[in-house]
């Protein structure tokens, strides 16, 4: 049987946070894009090794809540491009 590939709901909960935060700071954008694994662990995020990093969404158009936002984050790691939220929609 494969092993579920779906991160638990506290690692969904950080990464939309982080792409929230991401999608208005373009200095955490360029980290981010230049080695994810380290921009996510600067965040305090521990992603797991063999889970792949999803790319950073494009900042949406639309407003999103979080919780649509955790479960795209978790349960569509190859797609989560097509996640959106509005800008400012979430606040450290």
């Amino acid at each position: 049987m494969p092993e579920d590939s779906t991160p638990p709901t506290e690692l969904r909960t950080q990464l939309a946070r982080f792409f929230a935060r991401a999608w208005s700071d373009e200095t955490l954008r360029e980290e981010f894009a230049l080695d994810p694994r380290a921009a996510l662990a600067a965040a305090g995020i521990d992603w797991p090794a063999g889970l792949p990093i999803p790319e950073l969404p494009e900042r949406p158009e639309q407003a999103l809540d979080l919780e649509s936002l955790e479960a795209s984050a978790g349960a569509a790691l190859s797609t989560i491009g097509t996640v959106s939220c509005p800008t400012g929609c979430f606040s450290n």
